[in-house]
Protein backbone atom coordinates (compact mmCIF):
# COMPACT_ATOMS: atom_id res chain seq x y z
CA UNK A 1 0.00 0.00 0.00
CA UNK A 2 1.49 3.80 -0.84
CA UNK A 3 2.11 5.67 1.74
CA UNK A 4 0.83 9.43 1.92
CA UNK A 5 3.41 12.40 2.17
CA UNK A 6 3.35 14.03 5.64
CA UNK A 7 1.48 17.16 5.83
CA UNK A 8 4.12 20.15 4.89
CA UNK A 9 2.99 22.19 8.18
CA UNK A 10 2.88 19.24 10.08
CA UNK A 11 6.33 18.64 9.50
CA UNK A 12 7.62 22.66 10.54
CA UNK A 13 5.35 22.52 13.69
CA UNK A 14 7.21 19.33 14.91
CA UNK A 15 10.79 20.66 13.92
CA UNK A 16 9.72 23.99 15.73
CA UNK A 17 8.78 21.77 19.03
CA UNK A 18 11.71 19.72 18.89
CA UNK A 19 13.98 22.93 18.35
CA UNK A 20 12.47 24.64 21.53
CA UNK A 21 13.00 21.40 23.35
CA UNK A 22 16.66 21.66 23.01
CA UNK A 23 16.65 25.14 23.52
CA UNK A 24 15.09 24.91 27.36
CA UNK A 25 17.43 21.44 27.82
CA UNK A 26 20.34 24.04 27.06
CA UNK A 27 18.87 26.92 29.23
CA UNK A 28 18.71 24.25 32.19
CA UNK A 29 22.14 22.60 31.80
CA UNK A 30 23.52 26.27 31.92
CA UNK A 31 21.62 28.03 34.49
CA UNK A 32 24.03 28.65 37.19
CA UNK A 33 26.22 29.94 35.03
CA UNK A 34 23.74 32.62 33.70
CA UNK A 35 23.17 33.67 37.54
CA UNK A 36 24.29 37.23 38.78
CA UNK A 37 27.48 36.64 40.25
CA UNK A 38 27.61 36.64 43.85
CA UNK A 39 30.18 39.00 45.41
CA UNK A 40 31.88 37.31 48.24
CA UNK A 41 32.80 40.02 51.37
CA UNK A 42 36.45 40.76 50.64
CA UNK A 43 38.73 38.92 53.05
CA UNK A 44 40.93 40.51 55.86
CA UNK A 45 43.13 43.68 54.76
CA UNK A 46 46.41 44.57 56.25
CA UNK A 47 47.61 48.10 55.66
CA UNK A 48 51.27 48.93 56.07
CA UNK A 49 51.33 52.91 57.05
CA UNK A 50 55.03 53.89 56.68
CA UNK A 51 56.37 57.79 57.93
CA UNK A 52 59.03 59.16 55.79
CA UNK A 53 57.82 63.08 56.87
CA UNK A 54 59.26 65.11 59.07
CA UNK A 55 58.34 64.17 62.78
CA UNK A 56 57.03 61.26 64.59
CA UNK A 57 53.22 60.61 63.91
CA UNK A 58 50.82 60.63 67.19
CA UNK A 59 47.86 60.15 65.38
CA UNK A 60 46.68 57.70 62.51
CA UNK A 61 43.03 57.21 61.29
CA UNK A 62 41.90 54.77 58.54
CA UNK A 63 38.23 54.64 57.56
CA UNK A 64 36.14 53.96 54.06
CA UNK A 65 36.49 56.88 51.64
CA UNK A 66 32.25 56.24 51.93
CA UNK A 67 32.52 57.48 55.81
CA UNK A 68 31.70 60.73 56.78
CA UNK A 69 33.93 60.23 59.96
CA UNK A 70 37.43 59.44 60.90
CA UNK A 71 36.31 56.89 63.50
CA UNK A 72 39.36 55.99 66.33
CA UNK A 73 43.00 56.18 66.68
CA UNK A 74 44.37 53.46 65.58
CA UNK A 75 48.28 54.49 66.93
CA UNK A 76 45.65 53.83 70.38
CA UNK A 77 48.40 56.36 72.18
CA UNK A 78 51.49 54.82 71.02
CA UNK A 79 54.02 56.90 68.29
CA UNK A 80 55.19 55.85 65.12
CA UNK A 81 58.87 57.69 64.98
CA UNK A 82 60.44 58.60 61.71
CA UNK A 83 61.42 56.13 59.39
CA UNK A 84 59.10 53.03 61.36
CA UNK A 85 55.75 51.32 59.59
CA UNK A 86 52.72 50.53 61.65
CA UNK A 87 50.40 47.93 60.16
CA UNK A 88 46.56 48.52 59.93
CA UNK A 89 44.27 45.33 60.14
CA UNK A 90 41.25 46.05 58.23
CA UNK A 91 38.83 43.03 59.01
CA UNK A 92 36.30 42.34 56.39
CA UNK A 93 36.17 45.64 54.61
CA UNK A 94 33.12 46.41 52.76
CA UNK A 95 34.73 48.12 49.91
CA UNK A 96 38.46 48.92 48.81
CA UNK A 97 39.00 52.87 49.22
CA UNK A 98 39.83 54.35 52.26
CA UNK A 99 40.59 57.56 53.53
CA UNK A 100 43.75 57.91 56.14
CA UNK A 101 44.89 60.93 58.36
CA UNK A 102 48.30 61.20 60.08
CA UNK A 103 48.59 64.07 62.39
CA UNK A 104 52.55 64.52 63.41
CA UNK A 105 53.98 65.63 66.84
CA UNK A 106 53.84 69.20 66.04
CA UNK A 107 50.34 69.38 65.00
CA UNK A 108 50.11 69.31 61.39
CA UNK A 109 48.38 66.91 59.79
CA UNK A 110 48.31 65.49 56.30
CA UNK A 111 45.81 63.40 54.64
CA UNK A 112 45.33 60.45 51.39
CA UNK A 113 41.89 60.08 50.20
CA UNK A 114 39.98 56.99 47.96
CA UNK A 115 43.28 55.01 48.66
CA UNK A 116 43.08 51.53 47.22
CA UNK A 117 43.92 48.99 50.04
CA UNK A 118 43.07 46.18 47.93
CA UNK A 119 45.83 46.58 44.84
CA UNK A 120 47.78 48.29 47.05
CA UNK A 121 49.14 47.16 50.82
CA UNK A 122 51.75 49.95 51.32
CA UNK A 123 51.50 53.84 52.17
CA UNK A 124 53.68 56.20 52.68
CA UNK A 125 53.55 59.57 54.09
CA UNK A 126 56.51 61.91 53.67
CA UNK A 127 54.90 65.58 54.97
CA UNK A 128 54.87 67.14 51.71
CA UNK A 129 51.25 67.90 51.62
CA UNK A 130 50.86 68.27 55.37
CA UNK A 131 49.09 71.69 56.32
CA UNK A 132 49.71 73.41 59.75
CA UNK A 133 46.96 74.59 61.63
CA UNK A 134 48.82 77.79 63.09
CA UNK A 135 49.15 78.79 59.24
CA UNK A 136 45.56 78.38 58.63
CA UNK A 137 44.01 80.35 61.45
CA UNK A 138 46.32 82.96 60.61
CA UNK A 139 46.00 83.62 56.79
CA UNK A 140 44.62 86.91 55.82
CA UNK A 141 41.28 86.76 54.49
CA UNK A 142 38.42 89.28 53.37
CA UNK A 143 34.45 89.54 52.12
CA UNK A 144 32.77 91.53 51.00
CA UNK A 145 29.23 92.39 52.69
CA UNK A 146 26.20 94.65 50.61
CA UNK A 147 23.30 95.39 52.78
CA UNK A 148 20.13 95.37 51.39
CA UNK A 149 18.19 94.53 54.64
CA UNK A 150 16.55 97.78 55.40
CA UNK A 151 18.24 98.34 57.82
CA UNK A 152 21.99 99.63 58.90
CA UNK A 153 24.47 97.18 59.89
CA UNK A 154 26.58 98.19 63.11
CA UNK A 155 28.48 95.32 64.03
CA UNK A 156 29.80 92.16 62.06
CA UNK A 157 31.26 89.11 63.70
CA UNK A 158 33.32 86.22 61.70
CA UNK A 159 34.80 83.39 63.63
CA UNK A 160 35.64 79.91 62.62
CA UNK A 161 33.08 77.22 62.69
CA UNK A 162 34.97 74.94 65.74
CA UNK A 163 35.18 78.16 67.77
CA UNK A 164 33.07 79.08 70.92
CA UNK A 165 32.75 82.21 70.48
CA UNK A 166 32.11 84.71 67.98
CA UNK A 167 35.31 87.14 68.98
CA UNK A 168 35.59 91.18 68.30
CA UNK A 169 33.75 93.23 65.99
CA UNK A 170 35.24 93.80 62.37
CA UNK A 171 33.40 97.03 61.56
CA UNK A 172 34.59 98.70 65.16
CA UNK A 173 33.19 102.42 65.43
CA UNK A 174 32.04 101.86 61.88
CA UNK A 175 28.71 100.49 60.18
CA UNK A 176 27.24 99.70 56.58
CA UNK A 177 24.18 101.46 55.30
CA UNK A 178 21.65 100.16 53.84
CA UNK A 179 22.26 99.78 49.94
CA UNK A 180 26.69 100.18 50.72
CA UNK A 181 29.10 97.50 50.29
CA UNK A 182 31.92 96.76 52.91
CA UNK A 183 34.88 94.59 52.91
CA UNK A 184 35.57 93.04 56.02
CA UNK A 185 39.30 91.75 57.30
CA UNK A 186 39.79 88.54 59.03
CA UNK A 187 42.43 86.01 59.83
CA UNK A 188 41.45 82.53 59.84
CA UNK A 189 40.16 79.16 57.54
CA UNK A 190 37.53 79.45 54.57
CA UNK A 191 35.09 78.24 56.02
CA UNK A 192 33.95 80.38 59.05
CA UNK A 193 30.17 81.41 60.73
CA UNK A 194 29.32 85.19 60.25
CA UNK A 195 26.76 87.23 62.23
CA UNK A 196 25.71 90.54 61.59
CA UNK A 197 23.52 93.27 63.71
CA UNK A 198 21.49 95.54 62.85
CA UNK A 199 21.13 99.20 64.43
CA UNK A 200 17.55 97.83 66.55
CA UNK A 201 19.93 95.18 68.00
CA UNK A 202 18.76 92.26 65.71
CA UNK A 203 20.64 89.46 63.99
CA UNK A 204 21.45 87.80 60.75
CA UNK A 205 23.47 84.53 61.32
CA UNK A 206 25.35 81.96 58.29
CA UNK A 207 27.10 78.82 59.60
CA UNK A 208 29.67 77.63 57.92
CA UNK A 209 29.99 79.68 55.19
CA UNK A 210 32.86 79.02 52.39
CA UNK A 211 33.84 82.77 52.28
CA UNK A 212 37.18 81.39 49.71
CA UNK A 213 34.71 80.28 47.27
CA UNK A 214 32.08 82.97 48.03
CA UNK A 215 34.15 86.48 48.89
CA UNK A 216 31.05 88.34 48.35
CA UNK A 217 27.85 88.27 49.95
CA UNK A 218 24.09 90.29 49.78
CA UNK A 219 23.05 90.45 53.38
CA UNK A 220 19.17 90.86 52.84
CA UNK A 221 15.54 89.72 54.86
CA UNK A 222 15.84 86.13 55.76
CA UNK A 223 19.26 85.58 54.89
CA UNK A 224 19.45 83.21 58.63
CA UNK A 225 17.22 80.68 56.67
CA UNK A 226 18.14 80.94 52.66
CA UNK A 227 19.63 78.00 51.71
CA UNK A 228 22.02 79.66 49.67
CA UNK A 229 23.64 82.94 50.98
CA UNK A 230 22.95 85.36 48.02
CA UNK A 231 26.19 87.16 45.80
CA UNK A 232 26.48 90.21 44.11
CA UNK A 233 25.88 89.41 40.56
CA UNK A 234 28.73 91.67 39.53
CA UNK A 235 31.08 89.78 42.15
CA UNK A 236 29.94 86.27 41.34
CA UNK A 237 33.04 83.93 41.39
CA UNK A 238 34.07 83.13 37.61
CA UNK A 239 32.58 86.90 36.36
CA UNK A 240 34.46 89.56 35.39
CA UNK A 241 31.83 92.03 35.17
CA UNK A 242 28.38 92.99 35.62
Amino acid sequence: MRRSSPNPGTIVACHLRLVGLVGLLALAAAGPDLQPPVHEPLADLELLVLNHGHGAITQLYVSPSSADEWGDDRLGGATLAVGKSYRVRLPHPAECRFDLQVIYDDTAREESHGFDACRNRQISFDGSTAIDPTEVFSQPREVALVNRSGRPIQQVFVSPSAADQWGDDRLGEGSISVGDTHSIGYRGPCTVDLRVVFDNRSAEERRGLDLCATPALVIEPGWTTADTPPVPTAMAPGRTGP
